[in-house]
């Protein structure tokens, strides 16, 4: 985990909070895993935990993303303590329940904005932007930055663009004068670079980034 953060305005500093261990690493794994614009300064299982990283700037984030029911300190008294003591900082609250609280009660306590807790990558990057007014983070799509790097070989385009004609494995193995196995193989390979596990999904992000 980086400990350092910059203040490239494209990308943002954030902090995890959540009492399940399970889901704090998922969320962290999430962000970290594949390249987003977001930087997770640390995970921790307690709001007094945050607020005692807080108290150092350098382990200060951009936002907090906080689940709201936890033991002892919930997230909205750490949202009230948190603007108290930084308030420029923001606070995004996730929930996999009903709220207990009022849109407007958790407004008042500080917190910025709130999110399905089930939500997506790409959901968390552009409420995130939203919140800290991030144009790019705002229009940010899955994949994206991962494209740039991503490096699909001309075979592999080509391997894909014969499926989204519809051909069959086999029918795309003789179009291309190769062995079936080495089709998959460069399919395997596409997966891989892209970090999907199926056909149709590697042709829709291919289709959506216009690359086929």
């Amino acid at each position: 985990m980086n400990h350092k953060h910059d203040q490239n305005m494209d990308c943002a500093s954030i902090g995890i909070v959540d009492n399940d261990p399970l889901v704090s690493r998922a969320l962290e794994s999430m962000f970290t895993d594949r390249p987003t614009p977001l930087q997770v300064l640390w995970n921790v299982q307690s709001g007094e935990d945050a607020l005692r990283l807080c108290m150092d700037s350098d382990m200060r984030p951009d936002l907090v993303l906080t689940d709201l029911r936890m033991p002892a300190m919930d997230g909205k008294e750490l949202a009230e303590r948190l603007r108290s003591e930084y308030p420029t900082m923001a606070v995004l609250g996730m929930s996999a329940f009903q709220l207990e609280y009022t849109t407007e009660q958790l407004s008042a306590a500080g917190m910025s904005g709130m999110i399905r807790k089930e939500a997506d990558t790409q959901e968390y990057v552009q409420m995130i932007g939203r919140i800290l007014n991030r144009p790019k983070m705002m229009e940010w799509r899955e994949h994206s930055f991962a494209f740039e790097r991503m490096m699909l070989t001309d075979t592999e385009i080509s391997v894909m663009r014969e499926y989204l004609k519809g051909r069959t494995t086999a029918a795309t193995a003789r179009v291309m004068h190769m062995s079936e196995g080495t089709i998959k193989t460069h399919m395997n390979n596409a997966y891989r670079k892209m970090g999907v596990h199926s056909r149709a999904e590697a042709i829709r992000i291919c289709v959506r980034e216009h690359v086929l």
